[in-house]
Order: C-alpha cells, then structure tokens, then sequence
C-alpha cells in the first residue's frame, strides 16, 4: 500500500504523469496572406514537436514545436528565396527556427484553447489558438487555426499591398508513446 501511495504521489507532482505523450508522425503547417489582393499561401516543414496531451486533463498538458524557417515554401523559388534571406521577412541564416511553447491549455465547448508563446526572428507574442483533437488506436489529430499580425513579429516589413493579417493552419498527426 505504502508503494501505490509514494507512486500516486510521484505522478500526480510530476506534471506530466497523466498525460499520454504523443510523438508526430506527420504535419501539414500552412499559412494565406493577401499581396495586392491575391492570396499568397505556403507552407512550412520540419516539425519537431515535444507533446504532452491528456484530453482529459487539460491542466497538466504541454506543448512544444518548432519548425525550421527555411523550409518555407510557396511554389515559387524566387518568392522563397526572398522570404529566407531578406532582414524583413524571416532571415534564416539568423534566425533558423520558428518556436511554439504553450502556457496553458483548457477544454473549451467545441474542442480545446491553447495559449502559446510564439517566438520567430527572437520576437516572442502570445497566441490564443483553438484546436480539435481526435483518437483512434493510439494515433490522434490536432488541427488548430489561427490569425496573427505579421507586423507583430516584423515579418514583411512595409511591403507595399501585403496585408497584416496571416491565417495559419496546423494539421499534426500523432502516435502514441
């Protein structure tokens, strides 16, 4: 009895006892602007994700992911290019990662709220996303959106006719360890 006790104790201290680890196994991280009034979309890779969810127990979940910057792709290579290497976008020489680390996480009526801290070029903001997540047999789906004022983060800088607004959507599928 003495031994359930002392391990009841050491999980519910730990943080991270309850909650299931879940391991990416693929994402789809995708984001739309507007430039002179055509949608411009992208996507980035590299997902490297350390992920703590109990769906049950939001309290004591965490999430931590970042995204190598210079994947950054948007079917054109000059386009691409610009956007790794020029101060005013993401200068990835410099600044190679993007960087998501939540600070809390609550079940909401419609799925769950995740507040992030998200750093890109040394610029932390939070972020308030909602997302979904779904299980079957041990592998599970968080789909989550959001928009973001890329000035918040200098990305772009004053380009003429680039909207503010950035609509991001993150789709990670997930393996149960």
């Amino acid at each position: 009895m003495k031994k359930i006790l002392i391990f009841v104790f050491c999980v519910s201290i730990s943080g991270y006892g309850i909650c299931q680890t879940w391991r990416p196994t693929s994402a789809d991280i995708g984001f739309k602007i507007k430039m002179l009034g055509v949608t411009v979309e992208g996507k980035f890779k590299g997902l490297s994700a350390t992920i703590h969810f109990d769906p049950n127990g939001p309290a004591s979940n965490s999430i931590v992911a970042s995204v190598d910057a210079a994947t950054i792709d948007t079917d054109n290579s000059l386009r691409n290019r610009h956007l790794r290497e020029k101060e005013d976008f993401f200068e990835v020489s410099k600044y190679p990662k993007i960087l998501l680390k939540s600070t809390k996480i609550v079940k909401t009526a419609s799925g769950y709220m995740g507040y992030f801290e998200v750093t890109i070029k040394s610029i932390t903001k939070e972020v308030k996303m909602p997302f979904t997540f779904s299980e079957t047999n041990n592998k599970a789906t968080f789909v989550g959106n959001v928009n973001i004022n890329r000035r918040d983060w200098a990305i772009g800088g004053n380009t003429l006719g680039m909207s503010n607004d950035v609509a991001i959507y993150v789709i990670v599928n997930t393996i149960q360890q």
